[in-house]
């Protein structure tokens, strides 16, 4: 039994012994086997972006917003949402029969927004006007458009007090307009315009987010009537659907930032963008090391134009689509998605400054024993709420002095071999 123990408490030590050397990363010549007398150093290299970084405006493109933005902020940003009634119902339902629509007694555009916290509720009431919009000439153009929000075409509108909002709208728009419609098979397509004695922007749902603008119309006075209530839909332009589609309702900036200098980049803002970088990744560093850490180094520049203390996520993305494609606006929409890979963010205000440290160690560790052809080393930089908050964050870019270009900061144990001494 004695000997049992002895043997117990011999395995013991020497179990200890082993745990003991392996949390060293430097061994003594105690243990030679076990723990071979060689250090283990962490090494830090800095890679400067190559200066084919840039900052592309209208990503992403209008009618794949997350939400309509209706903004107006003075002389600094103005943003009007378009809704596309394409085709109207010219029945409705009563006693599980279907009847000819004879008359409009009203009809509401039924408003989804994404409600405000207490701390970013308007600060005065506002008003949501409604016009037609409809037009022979060029349907997306911003200023074709903005030229048709006149008297002439106006169709209704409601004011709201701030602490009256709810998840949704009610905005009526006039019944005689819509009946005209009805009775003619035409289109309706509704612009709407946010008006305030102070700053004010809303966000308001789409056919993208599934939680569209619809059109409510009351056509019976029966109470088992079935109300028809429409959902936007476009037909144009009629030969290419895949464009059509996503133009059943978009926004429209009238006044906003429209570019960008070259010795920042910008993600966010109106209009909304995204921004590209590169860097030369020497191949010793990623096939032949353990990356440990790998930092994006970027120095923010303060941006005061618009909601400058709000905050915004900034998130890098990878970059999938391979080096053959060098339009960087398209390049900026073949992205990995959020967190991919990892990948931090970080929350941002836009009138901030100072060094930004965006941990990227599970993209860089994805390029060991890949070629650049397969795998880019890129990032792209996207904000959160893309086109639908008005708040942008700048960064210096590589024209900027040297001292605050973006880099990349990569920790790595180089190879090392264990053997007998």
């Amino acid at each position: 039994m004695l000997k049992k123990v002895l043997q117990l408490a011999a395995c013991a030590a020497a179990v200890l012994s082993i745990a003991a050397c392996s949390e060293k990363l430097d061994a003594g010549a105690s243990c030679p086997l076990l723990c071979p007398e060689q250090a283990i150093s962490l090494r830090d290299t800095t890679i400067d972006a190559v200066d084919a970084d840039t900052t592309v405006l209208g990503i992403p493109p209008i009618g794949s917003e997350q939400y309509l933005m209706l903004a107006s902020h003075g002389d600094t940003l103005e943003t009007r949402a378009i809704i596309r009634f394409d085709t109207l119902p010219q029945t409705f339902t009563d006693n599980a029969v279907d009847s000819t629509i004879t008359h409009v007694d009203s009809a509401f555009l039924l408003t989804p927004i994404a409600l405000p916290d207490s701390a970013h509720l308007p600060t005065a009431p506002f008003t949501i006007e409604a016009y037609d919009v409809d037009t022979v000439g060029s349907d997306t153009a911003s200023a074709v458009l903005a030229s048709l929000f006149r008297p002439n075409r106006f169709l209704g509108s409601r004011t709201f007090a701030p602490e009256s909002l709810k998840d949704t709208l009610q905005v009526p728009i006039s019944p005689d307009s819509v009946k005209l419609r009805v009775d003619s098979g035409q289109k309706l397509r509704v612009g709407l315009r946010i008006v305030s004695t102070k700053g004010v922007d809303l966000r308001i749902g789409t056919t993208t987010n599934s939680l569209p603008v619809t059109l409510k119309m009351f056509v019976a006075t029966d109470s088992t009537a079935t109300q028809p209530t429409v959902t936007p839909l476009s037909n144009t332009p009629s030969d290419q659907p895949f464009l059509a589609g996503p133009l059943a309702d978009y926004t429209i900036v009238l006044k906003g930032t429209t570019t960008t200098p070259g010795t920042l980049l910008a993600v966010g803002g109106v209009p909304s963008r995204r921004s590209f970088l590169r860097f030369i990744v020497p191949s010793r560093i990623v096939d032949s090391t353990t990356v440990v850490r790998a930092s994006l180094l970027l120095t923010q520049v303060p941006n005061r134009r618009v909601d400058a203390t709000d905050s915004v996520f900034v998130y890098p993305l990878a970059v999938l689509a391979q080096p053959t494609v060098t339009n960087v606006a398209n390049l900026l929409q073949f992205l990995g998605t959020t967190g991919q890979f990892g990948l931090d963010s970080l929350s941002l205000a836009p009138a901030d400054s100072g060094l930004r440290s965006f941990e990227i160690v599970g993209l860089v560790r994805t390029w060991r024993n890949q070629s650049t052809t397969i795998s880019p080393r890129a990032i792209a930089l996207t904000s959160g709420g893309e086109g639908s908050v008005p708040g942008e964050i700048d960064f210096f870019s590589t024209k900027a002095p040297a001292a605050v270009r973006p880099r990349l900061r990569i920790t790595y144990v180089p190879q090392t071999s264990y053997g007998l001494p």
